[in-house]
């Protein structure tokens, strides 16, 4: 009988209950941003192992949250501001160069390692690359010049990557991976994937749903949010990628094929998805009866 509680405990999915807000991953450990506060939270028990105090100035249907390594960032979509959540939950704003300051951003950062404690980073807005100290979080120009030289395959990677018909959707093993949302005159709704090794494209199919180019919590187009952002959220995980729709969960195979799906509950929508591990996804989803709280739960996509 203990044997069979134990079984079934290890089935039985556990789902965080939280206010509505944005989902990240910090060293394998789920993040929950809301208005007021960013906590850190132990699925096994969904129990809060820590909580800061933090206020966005902005809607949170202003921000993105991007995980690189042992970093997770956060971009304000209005001005382009990135600021970096450590293990301890400290919220700090990457420094720029005085040449930085006015620039405005409007689609998703790609960050490449330098070296240990160097992480080069593409704003993807014309402007040319920084390279940031993960260390001290100070961010400096870097010449295009050397990241042709010491980094050819990423160099080439976002040369055929910058156009404005492609929105990147999640980057992999530092940038090796990139999945793509290519969206050519409004005309096109297909995924692909960019390996940077290879230098080239290795699928590009048809998505199992039209996707807009729109924000994806408010499905507007406003001054935060160009045609550079997608109304569909992303990742890779083995060899599987993983598309979250508004209405609709999709685990596809490298060709296109559909092995799985999850809609959402009636009257809800999802609101977040982010890689948990490589046999996991971690998934947020509005309450049907409360549109201001979100379950957030582990999802198996074998």
């Amino acid at each position: 009988m203990l044997i069979l509680q134990k079984i079934l405990q290890r089935k039985r999915k556990l789902m965080i209950y939280t206010n509505k807000g944005l989902i990240g991953i910090l060293n394998n450990t789920p993040i929950t941003i809301t208005s007021n506060n960013i906590s850190k939270w132990n699925l096994e028990n969904t129990s809060i192992i820590q909580t800061v105090n933090y206020t966005l100035k902005e809607s949170l249907d202003n921000y993105d949250v991007q995980q690189k390594d042992k970093h997770l960032f956060i971009t304000d979509l209005e001005n382009g501001d990135l600021s970096h959540v450590n293990d301890d939950l400290d919220i700090q704003k990457v420094m720029f160069e005085d040449h930085f300051k006015d620039r405005k951003v409007r689609t998703t950062y790609l960050f490449k390692n330098l070296n240990s404690e160097e992480i080069i980073v593409r704003t993807r807005d014309g402007n040319g690359f920084s390279v940031l100290n993960s260390r001290t979080l100070d961010r400096k120009d870097y010449p295009s010049l050397l990241v042709s030289k010491y980094m050819r395959s990423f160099s080439i990677m976002d040369s055929d990557t910058l156009f404005i018909s492609y929105n990147i959707l999640y980057s992999a093993n530092d940038s090796e991976e990139i999945l793509y949302h290519y969206h050519y005159d409004g005309t096109k709704s297909e995924i692909g994937i960019y390996i940077t090794a290879e230098e080239k494209k290795i699928i590009q199919f048809e998505a199992p749903e039209p996707i807009a180019c729109i924000n994806f919590f408010t499905n507007l187009t406003n001054e935060y949010n160009t045609k550079t952002y997608s109304n569909v959220k992303g990742c890779l995980v083995a060899d599987k990628i993983v598309l979250c729709y508004q209405h609709m969960l999709y685990v596809l195979d490298y060709e296109g094929k559909v092995l799985k799906t999850r809609p959402a509950k009636e009257n809800s929508r999802y609101w977040g998805l982010e890689k948990l591990n490589e046999n996991q996804v971690l998934v947020a989803e509005l309450d049907p009866e409360d549109p201001e709280k979100m379950f957030v739960f582990e999802y198996d996509i074998l």
